[in-house]
C-alpha cells in the first residue's frame, strides 16, 4: 500500500479489500478521498484529526 501511495504521490488512501469464497484477500481499489462519515463520531474524529495533522505538518520523524 505504501508503494502504491508513493507511486501516485498520495499521503492518504482508503483501500478497499474483500475476501473471496476461498478466504483469499482481494484488492478492489484505492480511494484518495475515502469516506468514513457513516462511522460514529468517536471513530471519525480521530481519523479526521490524524489526516489533517499529517497533511498540514507531514509525517512524524
Amino acid at each position: 500500500m505504501r508503494a502504491y501511495l508513493d507511486a501516485f504521490g498520495l499521503v492518504f488512501g482508503a483501500f478497499d479489500f474483500g475476501l473471496d469464497h476461498g478466504g483469499a484477500w482481494q484488492w478492489y481499489e484505492c480511494n484518495p478521498n475515502g469516506q468514513w462519515a457513516w462511522f460514529p463520531d468517536h471513530i471519525t474524529t480521530p481519523i479526521t484529526r490524524v489526516i489533517a495533522d499529517h497533511l498540514q505538518h507531514g509525517a512524524p520523524a
